[in-house]
């Protein structure tokens, strides 16, 4: 009888040696070497994927700006093609945000236009469109509201922004 109460507890002191031991190892650093390079590897990655996109020159102009009242905010603008092929298939979007004058998570995504955004079947080199967004019941300004206005590739195998514009 005694010993099958003593059977769990000497399985609970076994998994906390097991523990202990792993943790010790990580701790004096048995596998910083490691850790180092992936990390150091991650970092260039980022780095070279940000570096290629610098390179890469701009497909699309995108100009905005925001008028409001208390209760209603436009955003106007234009999009403009500066490249020299044909755009198929983009989108014209936009999102909220407010400003929390918080550490960590300042801001936070209030809408995303899904229901206002617009559709460019195609946009010619050289060519521009109008775009209009209206936002109701909402005081931009009392609110510390803030916008983002992109232009995306939906259809692109990685749903690729081309432009974005931030509106204060």
């Amino acid at each position: 009888m005694k010993n099958k109460k003593l059977l769990p507890l000497l399985l609970f002191l076994a998994l906390l040696t097991i523990i202990f031991i792993f943790s010790t190892a990580s701790l004096k650093g048995v596998n910083t070497a490691f850790a180092k390079e992936k990390a150091t590897s991650y970092t260039d990655q980022i780095r070279d994927n940000i570096a290629a996109e610098l390179a890469e020159e701009a497909q699309i102009i995108l100009k905005a700006k925001r008028s409001s009242t208390s209760n209603t905010t436009t955003i106007t603008g234009t999009v403009t093609n500066v490249c020299s092929s044909i755009l198929q298939d983009l989108v014209i979007n936009g999102m909220t945000i407010i400003d929390r004058d918080d550490t960590g998570f300042r801001y936070s995504v209030l809408d995303i236009f899904e229901e206002e955004k617009v559709q460019i079947t195609t946009l010619a080199p050289g060519e521009s469109l109008d775009f209009s967004f209206t936002i109701s019941v909402i005081n931009w300004e009392a609110n510390r509201i803030h916008g983002v206005i992109f232009v995306q590739a939906p259809n692109s195998s990685e749903k690729e922004i081309l432009q974005a514009l931030y509106i204060e």
